[in-house]
């Protein structure tokens, strides 16, 4: 059966509509989503920005208590790939002496039928299309074989390398089709619609870049297929045995071997630890106690004064300053080791995505439309640099604004929040996201190089096994 033969029969076609519709479908939900993610982000961050230069005159330490609040911010790629943003949380607080997590994710707030805004156009590519290919050139060479049409080949002289690569071409070239309908649909729409934030061109130039790779690989699979198994029934066999393995059991199972190989620590054990070393001392011999009264010695010897409402400055907002700059040093190192974990355990999945396309250009679509680990943990890094400067302005502030040491009544004016920068996120260069994923990559690049290796391969007895 050639492919030409092939796009004509009925059950190819309806699933090239039903394909087609399901792209319509994801375009449409996805920009409504999308929609009402940009709508509720700007409108949360304005009303915080708001509320903070309203804060009126009060206490530069109060307000460090009061806190800000930053929320998840979106951007134009994710309509494509929302990643595990629904699990993140969306929003967090930023407040003295205490780093926190991000709470309210989407996940712990959605609905069964919510879960249909899951479907996006990277899901139908990576899931479905795989399934469209499969079905459509399971029996493009088997078929041939079982038809006896690979003799008459052979007895016009066509090259068996030939025949191989115009059928690859042809499945790869139906594959693009299909990506690029998927992708045109979801553009028109989302512009259409006015979504309002707009969709980087180097960032969606590299992530059709990797879809067009993933194509490629299981085309040449499907054809390498068809043309070693004999049989057309056990080439779809194998096939849907394949899709099987790669999308529904590899990804909680590599995800299971991780969680399993890099265990993440109780939160109990997790906080007891994190109090211990704010009480004690890092090293465990320099208690709080301790390291106040040296501050407080040292401020003394700085000034050249006896006591400490002698000194020029509010010592009160420089005791906390010194407590933040210990505490930052606590929370680096018990956040680090969790953040680690959780790399280790996602390493599992890099690794496993050499022997896994779906899992390297799933990594990579999250990547590249900013919806992973990698820049959730740069979110959380950039907000807690911006809550460590946020907190030293007004512990400093407290000290040098015109107040004495003890006078927790005294307030700068309440123009003055107004010029503390607002939190502004700015992510990562593309060329940075890019290599985050050498694996990946490599794991793509590996499964085309397979491929054509086995097509080569296969040509050299093709004939001989008609």
């Amino acid at each position: 059966m050639v492919p030409e033969q092939a796009l004509r029969q009925r059950y190819v076609q309806v699933m090239g509509l039903l394909m087609v519709g399901l792209f319509v479908l994801v375009a449409i939900n996805g920009t409504r989503v999308h929609k009402a993610r940009v709508a509720g982000y700007e409108n949360a961050t304005k009303t915080m920005r708001q509320a903070w230069e309203s804060i009126g005159a009060v206490n530069p330490h109060n307000s460090a208590h009061y806190g800000h609040i930053i929320f998840q911010p979106v951007t134009g790629m994710q309509v494509l790939d929302n990643g595990i943003r629904a699990y993140t949380g969306g929003m967090l607080r930023l407040e003295a002496h205490k780093q926190n997590e991000p709470v309210f994710s989407a996940a712990q707030q959605r609905t069964e039928l919510s879960r249909f805004g899951d479907f996006s156009l990277a899901w139908v590519l990576q899931i479905l299309l795989p399934l469209f290919l499969f079905l459509t050139t399971f029996q493009w060479v088997s078929s041939d074989r079982e038809s006896q049409t690979l003799r008459l080949m052979a007895a016009q002289r066509l090259p068996p390398l030939q025949y191989l690569a115009g059928k690859a071409l042809a499945a790869i070239l139906i594959g693009l089709s299909m990506l690029a309908i998927g992708i045109s649909t979801q553009y028109v729409v989302f512009y259409t619609a006015g979504a309002g934030t707009p969709i980087p061109l180097g960032h969606l130039g590299v992530w059709l870049g990797a879809f067009s790779m993933y194509i490629i690989a299981l085309s040449l699979l499907s054809v390498g297929i068809s043309s070693i198994i004999k049989n057309s029934t056990a080439s779809l066999t194998l096939l849907l045995t394949i899709w099987v393995l790669w999308m529904i059991v590899m990804p909680p199972m590599t995800a299971n071997m991780g969680a399993a190989q890099y265990p993440m620590e109780h939160r109990q054990a997790f906080n007891t630890a994190l109090a211990e070393d704010r009480k004690k001392g890092i090293d465990g011999h320099n208690p709080a106690d301790e390291r106040i009264k040296q501050f407080e010695d040292s401020l003394l010897a700085h000034y050249k004064v006896s006591s400490m409402d002698s000194l020029p400055v509010n010592a009160d907002g420089l005791i906390m300053q010194a407590d933040e700059y210990y505490a930052n040093m606590v929370y680096d190192k018990h956040f680090t080791r969790i953040r680690n974990t959780l790399l280790n355990q996602n390493s599992i999945s890099r690794t496993a995505s050499i022997a896994n396309p779906y899992l390297a250009v799933r990594n990579l679509s999250m990547g590249l439309t900013q919806s992973d680990m990698y820049h959730h943990m740069q979110l959380l890094e950039d907000a807690e640099q911006y809550r460590r400067v946020l907190i030293q302005t007004l512990n400093e502030k407290m000290a040098y604004g015109g107040s004495r040491t003890g006078d927790w009544d005294w307030a700068p004016d309440s123009t003055w929040y107004t010029s503390i920068p607002d939190f502004a996120y700015k992510s990562p260069a593309l060329t940075r996201t890019v290599s985050w994923y050498g694996t990946e990559w490599f794991a793509l690049f590996l499964w085309i190089i397979t491929g054509a290796a086995t097509l080569w391969v296969v040509s050299k007895k093709l004939y001989r096994i008609a």
